[in-house]
């Protein structure tokens, strides 16, 4: 499980491959916290290359949603497949986390001024 990320103004994008598990969102949060990330405005997980999403991914979508309220920062999500979209909605995390359909709306809402 692969972990692209890049930064678009102040926001960091992070599009994990395949199957989004424990593992990968681990990886992501490792990531957010580095220095150089910290100081973005906030995270959009471009899920298009994401197969699946396990209940412990799940769980740590939260985890990192709650890391990054924390730091002041803000989580989105972006571009699921409909599979991914249906476990998101079906276990609730699309009412804490925003799913955009695209990368660029997600990191749009992001980048306006408080």
């Amino acid at each position: 499980m692969g972990v692209q990320h890049v930064i678009r103004g102040q926001v960091l994008v992070c599009q994990p491959e395949g199957d989004l598990d424990e593992a990968a969102l681990l990886k992501i949060l490792d990531l957010a916290g580095s220095p150089d990330q910290a100081r973005t405005r906030g995270l959009v997980l471009d899920l298009g290359s994401a197969n699946y999403i396990s209940s412990q991914g799940v769980a740590g979508l939260l985890r990192l949603q709650t890391s990054l309220a924390g730091q002041k920062r803000t989580l989105s999500m972006a571009n699921p497949s409909p599979l991914v979209r249906r476990i998101l909605y079906q276990a609730g995390v699309a009412q804490a986390i925003p799913i955009h359909s695209t990368v660029e709306a997600a990191c749009e809402e992001i980048g306006k001024p408080p």
